[in-house]
């Protein structure tokens, strides 16, 4: 199946990597991070994936990911990732969405207060990087490639939960369906945090979190 340069990195370093475009949250060096029981209320509310639902939960802080505006994980170039919320000290920064993962500064921009984050999030829940802006490696899956196959083979969540957003699915039922992802997830293969990803990444209903042994 197509592939990308190699970028497999886990979900936690693809947050650290952000964070270190932000001087005043730099968790490489010795700056606390931070947490908002507020924030994780409000975003999680709206639809966005909680850095807490992930694997291993929030272990460098909090962060909040817009999953619609991820790009596919089979780009010819760059290390995407989704539009991102962070907490800082006072306040919150925003991140958009790039086709290379870096942060220039009109892509970023801070809040001082949850209220005016609030105030924005229509902006960066419409939020997409232009197509034009990023390429695709061998046009994508390819025609023979299934849901499964990509669930099988791919360990790395945001890579996996790009690719199952982008998946073009087939409208009838069978192994191309959008059927053989919920059924992953029923089996425990695929999990909580990803498949909650992938919901949000299609803009489908998010359910609430339940205990499951694929989490």
């Amino acid at each position: 199946m197509p592939k990308s340069k190699p970028r497999k990195k886990a979900a936690a370093k693809k947050k650290q990597a952000r964070r270190a475009e932000h001087e005043t949250n730099r968790i490489f060096g010795n700056t606390e991070s931070f947490t908002s029981d507020e924030g994780e209320a409000l975003l999680t509310a709206r639809g966005w994936i909680s850095e807490r639902s992930q694997p291993g939960g929030a272990l460098d802080g909090d962060a909040w990911y817009w999953m619609p505006s991820q790009l596919p994980a089979y780009l010819e170039e760059g290390e995407p990732v989704p539009t991102s919320v962070f907490p800082l000290e006072t306040g919150f920064v925003s991140q958009l969405a790039t086709p290379d993962g870096s942060v220039p500064p009109e892509a970023q921009t801070e809040y001082g207060s949850l209220e005016e984050l609030e105030a924005d999030l229509e902006r960066l829940e419409a939020y997409r990087v232009p197509q034009e802006s990023w390429t695709v490696l061998s046009g994508g899956p390819g025609p023979e490639e299934t849901p499964a196959d990509l669930i099988e083979t791919i360990a790395e969540d945001w890579e996996l939960i790009a690719e199952l957003i982008h998946f073009p699915y087939s409208t009838e039922p069978g192994p191309r369906s959008f059927e053989t992802v919920v059924q992953a997830h029923a089996d425990g293969l695929l999990t909580d945090y990803a498949y909650r990803s992938v919901l949000a990444g299609r803009g489908m209903p998010v359910p609430e979190l339940t205990a499951h042994p694929g989490a």
